[in-house]
């Protein structure tokens, strides 16, 4: 694993994982980045990102934020869900997402006063508990804003991740979520956590696809059992 991981780092340098967000933000004009370690917002994000991909997750988030002026919970609790949908949209499943996304804003309130930062006072054991009460919030945004928000030595998986994982033969395929953090864990050191799950999105994205992996040209193939049982099927 630490092989792999420092032959990602090498490869990749210093260049930013979220690239597709960073694409999107530069077409506006605007730089929103630091939204991303703002507590609501995060899990807002979070929310928008489920099932789809960071493109049309960040538009619809762009989109939102100039519809309600910025997202706080009050702002979001005091928008009709009509309003919220239409902003989404262009995120898919915007009906689901935006009932999510009230429902998150009317805990918020009620709970905290609007004001989630309070979370950020918890142990992770606590934090991650209320987290995963939290509508629409399950296991890897939970991961997301424990890693960004909170600056834990935790490790998200997303479907990149699981998958590149997978393939390279670090966990069995067809594993929970919470057992692949488990093992994975296990392999990574805590400082390094964040970084190796912002290389393995990357290589899942770029290289390591679901459909039609670029395996010639990854460059950690030598290293990966995936290659090989390409090869022999």
């Amino acid at each position: 694993m630490s092989k792999i991981l420092k032959i990602l780092d090498k490869f990749y340098g210093g260049g930013s994982p979220f690239k597709e967000v960073e694409e999107i933000l530069r077409e506006h004009g605007i730089d929103e980045r630091r939204d991303f370690r703002d507590p609501f917002k995060n899990l807002v994000i979070g929310i928008l990102s489920q099932n789809t991909n960071d493109r049309n997750s960040t538009r619809a988030y762009l989109s939102l934020k100039e519809k309600l002026g910025d997202i706080t919970p009050r702002k979001v609790y005091g928008s009709s869900l009509k309003e919220i949908r239409d902003a989404i949209k262009v995120g898919g499943l915007y009906n689901i997402k935006a009932k999510r996304i009230k429902q998150l804003a009317k805990i918020v309130i009620e709970k905290f006063g609007g004001d989630l930062s309070k979370l950020l006072k918890l142990s992770e054991e606590e934090a991650r508990r209320v987290l995963r009460e939290l509508p629409g919030i399950g296991e890897k945004t939970t991961d997301v804003f424990l890693a960004y928000c909170m600056n834990r030595p935790t490790f998200p998986i997303d479907t990149n991740v699981a998958r590149v994982i997978t393939r390279i033969g670090i966990v069995p395929r067809k594993m929970s979520y919470e057992k692949m953090r488990e093992i994975s864990l296990k392999l990574i050191s805590p400082e390094f956590r964040v970084r190796a799950h912002e290389l393995f999105l990357r290589l899942g994205r770029d290289y390591c696809r679901a459909r039609k992996p670029l395996c010639p040209s990854c460059p950690i193939r030598k290293l990966c059992e995936f290659k090989s049982k390409r090869k022999s099927s």
